[in-house]
């Protein structure tokens, strides 16, 4: 072996693989960022659904002609944690409302929804008085909560022993659901995720073959020279994309619900369920759009690349982002309402779950197909955009950075007297993938040690010692950094209506869209006042409004925002920020929220020119949460009529336009 040869072909291939950026931020920062934030979404959302779920009030008829066995039995069934809410049959019955008459009145009660489940005691002249009471469990075992009503009468009855060793009850549980039922929800479960996720393989290689692919090959110029459209040729390349995509997700609903009849079939030895053909059939509805869309999206990812390589490369992390709704959707028991209906990826997974189970209706139907068409459009002329760039020609491998110069770039090491970095939105997406990173792997682990402590550490060594040290390596004083300017007069009026108002539209918005579960509203509240704790408001207010204020101001509406804004116009690039602003929380029930906080936020310091205003507007809107928080107000806020929180509402709303108004009346900025 020759090992100078085999140190040169090392560092030969180690150098093409490490020497351009882009490539190198995919392969190393864009896992150690989406990764833990996939893992993070999905703990959240089971953890959420499993406490909706605990919190769930069973709803069970007990059907029983002997007024001794009904009384013991509904004694054992609502027994304390059990969740189990019982009515019982017959009048002037104390124990709750009145229940069906057995057989079929039953069976049509649970089938509607009426009841979750029913309990039969059959009574036998020939049972001998030691022998088991006989009871039924009427359920729907397709529907999550009959399903769930059935364990639990299970539990509350099946330990029930007597003084001696027998068991007091011997249950049978009666399904009332058919096999063509069953075969839907079955398919439910998992059809929907798997069309989506195969839509986007059929769409990943065409739509890098006609786009690097054809750079590659030499033949994008001679294209480009014809005289057609940049936006109909992009538009002719994503019909074939998406048409291949189509075909794929065609062919793979066919498969699967084959697959999934006749393995149900094999285990069994004969056929457990039926395959409700129309229903499947009627999931072919989201794979037009579904095709469009995702082909729209690998096709403009794609072209950004410059070889066939590089595309997949870029592709696996977007082909990863579509995935990670489906698939959330899929695990969870979301409803089809709200801002569900517009998330791509999510919209179309629980749609088909809604065909599926026979459940779907005209209206959330045309929304999801609308929004997700809407999206593929814009993903179609942002790739229409890019041809239309003299840029996508211009950039070749000459562009690329060596791994030395890379090397010295990343550790900040310039040759001096060397003039200072302009922000761009490259930057402006590494710093916060960094500063994600950090946040996830050490911040997290210090709030959890001490709160106070830690958040102060994460703030302002974290995020703030984060901006300085880009400054340093931008060669970029720390104020034009942050654009420290004075602002006007009109724009810190007009931020302080903003930090006075906007919670109150923000917090009745996410309780519209996507209501947070008890659980995470109640760890807020110890948050703003641990329980046990002798914490001031004054230390509550600097840790969880000021600090915050200026440190991820100083992050967000600095360096971020400046940097996207070099690329995007204003309107994207607040919506950028606060998107990331949003992610940064790590709160899937305070993404909504947050994120259009970080718009505002965005749009004030673009609008006033400063950073000074957004940051008012941050420490007042936390302020007053913190302050209704700590003395236990907004739990009587949640309290009042509503007339009173229309008024409340609607003065907000005068509250926030006010403040727009004047923020843009004092846009610009006065000398520093």
């Amino acid at each position: 072996m020759n090992l100078p040869h085999v140190g040169v072909v090392f560092r030969k291939e180690l150098r093409e693989t490490l020497r351009d950026r882009r490539t190198l931020a995919v392969m190393f920062l864009f896992p150690l960022v989406v990764y833990p934030l996939v893992s993070l979404l999905m703990a959240e959302v089971m953890a959420g659904k499993q406490a909706t779920d605990d919190a769930r009030t069973s709803h069970v008829a007990l059907v029983d002609s002997d007024p001794t066995t009904r009384r013991a039995l509904h004694a054992h069934l609502t027994a304390k944690g059990g969740g189990i809410d019982v009515a019982t049959e017959g009048k002037g019955e104390a124990e709750g409302a009145h229940a069906p008459a057995a057989g079929g009145t039953a069976a049509a009660d649970v089938l509607a929804g009426t009841f979750d489940a029913v309990v039969e005691v059959t009574h036998t002249p020939a049972a001998a008085a030691a022998a088991p009471l006989a009871v039924r469990v009427i359920y729907d075992e397709t529907r999550p909560a009959s399903d769930q009503a059935n364990d639990r009468v299970n539990r509350a009855l099946g330990g029930v022993l007597p003084r001696g060793c027998f068991r007091t009850y011997a249950l049978t549980g009666v399904s009332l659901a058919t096999k063509s039922k069953i075969g839907g929800y079955v398919l439910s479960k998992i059809l929907p995720l798997i069309v989506v996720v195969m839509t986007m393989l059929g769409a990943f290689y065409p739509a890098i073959d006609i786009t690097a692919g054809e750079r590659e090959r030499g033949t994008l110029e001679t294209l480009l020279s014809s005289p057609v459209r940049r936006f109909d040729l992009m538009t002719g390349k994503v019909l074939a994309v998406g048409t291949l995509a189509l075909l794929t997700g065609v062919l793979n609903i066919v498969s699967m619900s084959l697959t999934v009849a006749e393995g149900a079939r094999l285990a069994a030895g004969s056929p457990i369920l039926a395959i409700p053909w129309p229903r499947a059939a009627a999931t072919l509805v989201i794979v037009v759009p579904a095709a469009f869309l995702f082909g729209s999206v690998m096709v403009a990812i794609g072209a950004m690349a410059r070889s066939f390589k590089e595309a997949q490369t870029l592709l696996m992390p977007v082909y990863l982002l579509c995935f990670t709704p489906s698939l959330v959707a899929g695990m969870a028991d979301f409803r089809l309402t709200g801002i569900a209906l517009i998330v791509p990826g999510t919209n179309l997974t629980l749609l088909a779950r809604d065909l599926m189970l026979g459940n779907a209706h005209v209206v959330p139907a045309i929304v999801v197909l609308a929004s997700t068409i809407g999206f593929g459009a814009l993903a179609l002329a942002f790739a229409a955009r890019l041809y239309d760039s003299e840029r996508l020609l211009a950039s070749t491998d000459a562009d690329l950075v060596g791994l030395g110069a890379w090397l010295r770039y990343l550790v900040g090491r310039a040759a001096p007297g060397r003039p200072a970095i302009a922000p761009t939105a490259g930057q402006a997406v590494s710093l916060f993938g960094v500063a994600f990173i950090l946040w996830f792997f050490a911040f997290t682990w210090l709030q959890r040690w001490r709160l106070i402590p830690g958040l102060m550490i994460s703030q302002w060594a974290g995020f703030l010692g984060l901006v300085w040290i880009y400054a340093r390596l931008a060669r970029r004083p720390l104020v034009d950094v942050l654009v420290v300017r004075r602002p006007r007069g009109w724009a810190i009026l007009g931020a302080g209506c903003l930090g006075l108002s906007g919670w109150i539209i923000l917090g009745i918005l996410a309780d519209r869209l996507m209501p947070p579960p008890r659980e995470v509203v109640e760890s807020i509240r110890n948050l703003i006042r641990p329980p046990g704790e002798s914490r001031s408001l004054a230390l509550s207010l600097f840790a969880l409004a000021v600090t915050p204020a200026i440190c991820e101001e100083a992050l967000f509406r600095g360096a971020i925002l400046q940097g996207l804004r070099r690329q995007f116009s204003l309107p994207v690039s607040c919506v950028l920020t606060g998107i990331l602003f949003g992610i940064m929380h790590g709160d899937v029930w305070r993404f909504i929220p947050t994120a259009l906080l970080g718009t505002l936020l965005s749009w004030v310091a673009l609008t006033s020119g400063s950073i000074v205003p957004s940051m008012l507007v941050h420490v007042l809107n936390n302020g007053v949460l913190i302050v209704l928080g700590y003395f236990g107000l907004d739990q009587a806020g949640e309290k009042l009529p509503l007339r009173a929180d229309m008024v409340i509402l609607a003065g907000a709303t005068m509250l926030l336009v006010a403040g727009l108004t004047m923020v843009r009346r004092g846009a610009g900025s006065l000398a520093r």
